[in-house]
């Protein structure tokens, strides 16, 4: 799940993206119907944190 997340942050997705590729994973992929916590809660926070690394993110 982690190589397709960082792709979607490092191609500028936002909260909305996120939250729907969480649910979609989540629920398809996993088998989990209704997740806690929610997928858009997580999504908020990844894309802040994503943010906040600037352009450290860019340096291996």
């Amino acid at each position: 799940m982690l190589p397709p997340l960082l792709g979607r942050l490092r191609g500028g997705a936002g909260r909305t993206e996120i939250a729907e590729f969480l649910q979609h994973e989540l629920e398809d992929h996993f088998g989990l119907a209704s997740p806690c916590p929610r997928p858009d809660a997580i999504a908020a926070r990844l894309v802040t944190w994503w943010a906040s690394t600037g352009p450290a993110r860019d340096n291996p």
